[in-house]
């Protein structure tokens, strides 16, 4: 179920840079940017950041940014034990942070910084009870 909800999470994102390339296979929790729990093998962390991706191609080093967008899915809400989400750096194109985002009721890290979210911060966040780090900055 877990593999499922990640596979629909990546159906609508952009990935330029094929960085979800190793989204594939059975074990999700050898994906890019996701993280498990060793005793339990449940989805516990997606650290999705921007970031470069290098390659090494006739002894030179090519690097493009990992930038992710569009749209956040509300199959994230599948992850029940999820309960650190780091998204920023990427470009979600002005749309707003999506309200479920406040009923992934075990999120204790949530970072959406520099992610180009727009309109105002959805009052769900506040449902968050057991969240001990948010960081929502914006380019000026």
């Amino acid at each position: 179920m877990e593999r499922q909800a990640l596979l629909k999470f990546k159906e609508g994102l952009k990935d330029p840079s094929n960085g979800l390339s190793s989204w594939v296979g059975q074990d999700c929790c050898t994906w890019l940017g996701v993280g498990c729990n060793n005793q339990t093998g449940h989805v516990i962390k997606l650290d999705l950041k921007s970031q470069p991706v290098c390659n090494q191609v006739a002894g030179s080093v090519f690097c493009k940014e990992l930038t992710l967008g569009v749209e956040l899915s509300p199959s994230l809400l599948d992850l029940k034990y999820l309960n650190y989400l780091y998204l920023s750096y990427n470009d979600f194109q002005g749309i707003p942070i999506p309200n479920f985002i406040g009923s992934l009721n075990r999120l204790s890290y949530l970072d959406l910084s520099y992610a180009s979210f727009g309109g105002t911060i959805p009052p769900h966040l506040g449902n968050l009870s057991n969240l001990y780090y948010l960081n929502l900055y914006v380019f000026d």
